[in-house]
């Protein structure tokens, strides 16, 4: 190797995750495409009237945390956030799984995609900040969504009690 030339640590891409619906929504597919018979393609044919093929967009709700991964949009009671991607990535798993307990490590390996004896993994105490900056970001009204248990993590609590079983 050229001695100007730089090398960098290898560093693995992060598996993709599935995409989810939001909180609250039924799961929706989009329309399949009506196909057009060959008997209608002839010149001077007018084609069958389609639906529209566009899918409808979801709109938040007045109240609550909401979080459209489709989109990339966070809101809380209709406003929108501006989270960095960590941050949307960390709300987005704490609403899909309310109530639970989540250890720091848990949210290290999780959302970030280290393991516990990776070398290259944050310190846990990175979880707290960002947590931190989320609370912030969710307003006074809805910070304690995000509980601190001493000693374990943090749980989410949803606005509806019912969500959470």
């Amino acid at each position: 190797m050229p001695p100007q030339t730089t090398t960098l640590p290898y560093r693995p891409r992060l598996a993709t995750t599935p995409q989810r619906t939001p909180v609250g929504t039924a799961a929706t597919l989009p329309r399949q495409p009506v196909p057009v018979p060959t008997h209608a393609r002839t010149a001077g044919a007018v084609a069958p009237a389609r639906p529209d093929q566009r899918p409808t967009a979801q709109t938040p709700p007045r109240s609550g945390v909401w979080i459209d991964r489709t989109a990339w949009l966070a809101t809380v009671d209709g406003r929108a956030l501006q989270l960095t991607y960590l941050e949307f990535e960390v709300l987005d798993f704490f609403v899909h799984h309310p109530g639970q307990a989540h250890s720091r490590q848990a949210l290290l390996s999780s959302v970030w995609g280290h393991q516990a004896d990776d070398a290259t993994a944050p310190d846990v105490r990175t979880v707290d900040v960002l947590v931190t900056r989320l609370r912030r970001k969710l307003g006074p009204e809805h910070r304690y969504r995000i509980e601190t248990i001493r000693r374990v993590g943090y749980r989410y609590r949803p606005l509806d009690p019912a969500m959470a079983s």
